[in-house]
């Protein structure tokens, strides 16, 4: 059964109540009793009665006060009716059992006490300025400013409760208030003691987004109250400072954090969205994301996200998104993706991919991809992909490709695919225009390749095609390349030039067999369908000394030639004095020779 009261005439069943509870004869807990209901628009004073009956008790409200008329549909399953009034009426009232009544009020709110005082220097008795005094319990703090003066706004329902000074370089001290009052402290200086958590964590406030956006005086608090965290379940702020934590926000690690501009927070372990940045000095899971920048001090767990800018002071589990750059201070276990660059201090396992620049400081397993340069220092095992320059400071075991040139500092041990390829220690594969390293178990393929401890030969020769011949010779046992010319004079002149390939096979301390295959056009009086001859020779090489060395041996021929006419001067094709296999008009074949000497001026 339900009433409604006036204002009048509500101490009346307050005083009755009053009387039946001291005879003993009412229910306790009627709040905690759970029950069910279901109505479907039905007005708010109708709902109470519902609530009263199934309940067993009575409800003493003003009707000037309640919305009874409000219209309502609800649905409650085994709830507390504590629970139910709480959704109903929106959380705005409190509640009171009194006999077999239930008291509806206005919830009163609560008044502000100043706390002051002054904090001194236990030693010398000179004001302590800058400390931050603080309440664990009530979240509010302040910092004493230069005569070491401080003012706290605390509730007036919470007393007595404790407070808190910290300052660097002093010990932190705790005093009990009673009331609001005027207060005297004194903290004893002591010796600076590395804090576990400032070794683990790097104070994100002092990074060059956190000095810009962050105050001085919220910063420095930060400091002084190093050690105390607390976990809540959200936050919402406008700016650092300046929010439902107050000056606080930094020591606590939130599951929610909304801030329209921009958060200072102890952490995150839920979701962290800004309009314009998010500073959290510790860990944050598992997704931070901001207009314009995000910093987190320890590490991240889950997507990072942001306009401009991410920034993760120790390692990163998952992603990071930029337009314009990500940067960590750790190991890299996912991806960093950005606009222009991608940097991570420590190793990575994983990839990165952005649109200028790529650096992993320590090597790791990966993949990365950039439009201009990829760097990492230590042993990387993986692929660099670029529109330019990649580069392995130490060793690399993978593939580099790269429009312009791969560098391999240390040691290859896969394939390099640019314009340009070099490696202080080959032992994979070069594929490129000019292939460059200082010594080589692998295989260089290009128009130059130079091996500074390898095969590095000019061969002067000849042979039945040119009197004349000069070869240079660069490369490793295994393959090395050749670029050739050869001239012959007087009646019978002849020019040609092409390039080819070879390899070297020891038979003996001083003796080697060579094999070597090779493309030349040859110039016989007109460049127009110029005649193309293919060779492949073997020789005996025989080594004189350290730098020089005789060699010789057959050869076979193969000759193609769209030139109709002979010019006069010039050398006819095929040799009548050889023996040749006549294939049609323009092709024949025949088998030749070589012979000469080789100089070794490489290591």
């Amino acid at each position: 059964m339900t009433f409604r009261f006036t204002s009048a005439k509500i101490w009346f069943f307050t005083l009755a109540a009053l009387i039946g509870a001291a005879t003993g004869s009412y229910a306790q807990h009627f709040l905690g009793k759970r029950i069910s209901l279901s109505v479907n628009r039905q007005p708010v004073a109708e709902v109470l009665k519902t609530i009263g009956t199934q309940g067993g008790f009575y409800f003493s409200y003003n009707s000037n006060i309640i919305p009874g008329d409000s219209i309502v549909t609800v649905s409650y399953r085994s709830m507390p009716v504590k629970d139910i009034l709480d959704q109903l009426l929106k959380g705005t009232y409190q509640y009171k059992e009194t006999g077999n009544y239930v008291i509806l009020q206005k919830a009163v709110r609560e008044k502000l006490v100043l706390v002051s005082g002054s904090v001194l220097d236990e030693e010398t008795g000179s004001p302590a300025d800058y400390a931050s005094v603080y309440s664990k319990t009530q979240l509010v703090s302040a910092l004493t400013d230069e005569a070491g003066y401080f003012r706290l706004r605390v509730k007036d329902g919470m007393f007595p409760f404790s407070i808190t000074v910290s300052k660097v370089g002093y010990g932190d001290t705790t005093l009990t208030i009673h009331s609001g009052s005027e207060v005297q402290i004194r903290i004893r200086p002591r010796a600076i003691e590395l804090d576990t958590v400032l070794v683990r964590f790097s104070d994100a406030g002092r990074t060059w987004l956190g000095r810009l956006l962050v105050s001085s005086r919220l910063r420095l608090q930060s400091r002084n109250i190093g050690r105390f965290f607390v976990s809540l379940p959200y936050q919402a702020s406008l700016t650092p400072g300046l929010g439902t934590h107050g000056k606080m926000s930094s020591q606590v690690e939130n599951k929610v954090s909304l801030n329209l501009i921009g958060g200072y927070t102890g952490g995150v372990n839920g979701v962290e969205v800004a309009g314009v940045f998010n500073i959290a000095r510790r860990d944050v899971k598992y997704f931070q994301a901001a207009g314009l920048f995000n910093v987190a001090g320890g590490n991240a767990d889950g997507l990072q996200a942001a306009g401009f800018h991410n920034q993760v002071l120790d390692s990163l589990k998952g992603l990071q998104a930029a337009g314009f750059s990500n940067i960590l201070n750790q190991t890299l276990y996912g991806v960093q993706a950005a606009g222009v660059v991608n940097k991570a201090d420590g190793r990575i396992k994983g990839a990165q991919v952005a649109g200028a620049l790529n650096l992993a400081r320590n090597g790791g397993t990966g993949f990365q991809a950039s439009g201009v340069f990829n760097y990492t220092a230590g042993k990387f095992h993986g692929v660099q992909v670029s529109g330019g320059v990649n580069v392995a400071r130490e060793e690399i075991a993978g593939v580099q490709l790269a429009c312009v040139g791969n560098f391999a500092k240390h040691k290859s041990a896969g394939m390099q695919l640019g314009v340009i390829n070099y490696a202080r220690r080959l032992k994979g594969f070069q594929l490129g225009v000019i292939n460059v390293a200082d010594s080589s178990s692998g295989v260089s393929l290009g128009f130059i390749n130079i091996v500074r401890q390898g095969i590095s030969n000019i061969a002067v020769y000849s042979n039945e095609i040119a009197p004349w011949n000069i070869a240079w010779k660069t490369g490793n046992r295994n393959l090395y390349t050749m670029l050739i010319a050869g001239v012959g004079y007087g009646s019978n002149k002849v020019y040609t030039f092409g390039m080819g390939v070879g390899k070297e096979f020891g038979l003996s301390k001083g003796l080697l067999l060579q094999t070597e295959i090779s493309s030349q056009n040859v110039y016989l009086g007109q460049w127009e369908n110029s005649p193309v001859l293919l060779r492949l020779q073997t020789a005996l090489s025989v080594r004189l000394n350290k730098r020089f060395s005789v060699f010789g041996g057959p050869s076979f021929t193969h000759f193609y030639s769209e030139q109709t006419e002979a010019v006069s001067g010039y050398k006819s094709f095929p040799l009548e004095s050889y023996a040749h296999i006549k294939m049609n008009r323009n092709t024949a074949a025949w088998f030749g020779w070589q012979g000469g000497m080789s100089w070794r001026y490489g290591r």
